[in-house]
Order: structure tokens, then sequence, then C-alpha cells
């Protein structure tokens, strides 16, 4: 396949962490040569989202718990802080009133 011999991909892969070769093995091995590379590489575009230690991280952690999908790996990221974004409360909104939970008695049919 064309991956293989790419020359940015033969000279990255020579010092990418052990990681990514485990994450593109185990890719191959569960989605076929075909597909496994091609969510592979799904992987390497999170590089240009994302700190390569965040991508990294996230990718042992998908091989420490058996993820064999690029979704699982952006999953990772998204969901452990990956992506640092920082929501503002809504402060000038106004605050709801505590529930009235009596009027669930009447369901029962309890008074």
């Amino acid at each position: 396949m064309a991956f293989n011999s790419a020359r940015p991909i033969k000279q990255w892969r020579e010092s990418w962490p052990q990681c990514l070769h485990l994450l593109l093995y185990r890719f191959c091995s569960s989605q076929g040569e075909t597909n496994g590379i091609k969510d592979f590489i799904t992987v390497l575009m999170f590089y240009r989202d994302y700190k390569a230690g965040e991508v990294e991280a996230a990718v042992e952690l998908a091989i420490d718990n058996s993820i064999s999908t690029s979704d699982g790996v952006r999953h990772i990221l998204v969901y452990t802080g990956g992506i640092d974004k920082h929501i503002a409360p809504l402060s000038s909104w106004p605050t709801l009133p505590p529930p009235d939970l009596s009027v669930y008695r009447q369901l029962g049919g309890i008074q």
C-alpha cells in the first residue's frame, strides 16, 4: 500500500513513539490492512488539532483498553481533557425555583 512507501511516513515512522507502532498493528489486525491503515491515518491527523503528548497519551490509553478504532482514540482525547476549553457559567440567566414534587404523588393515587 502507498502508506508504507510514502517518504514522509517512512521518515516519521523511524522516530515516532512505540505506541503508534502498536496502534497501527492493532488497527490492521482488527480491521484488515487497508481499513486499518485508513483508520490509523485518521489518528495521525489528530496531531493537527492536539499536542503530540496528548495524542500519544490517548493512543496509550487506547492500547491499554483494547480500543481498535480512531473514534475510540478521539473519544479519549475529547473526554480526558485533550481540548482545554473553559465554558463560562451563564451568570446573567435567572435561576429556576425548586420543583414541586408533590404533584407526583397524584400519579400513584396518593393524595
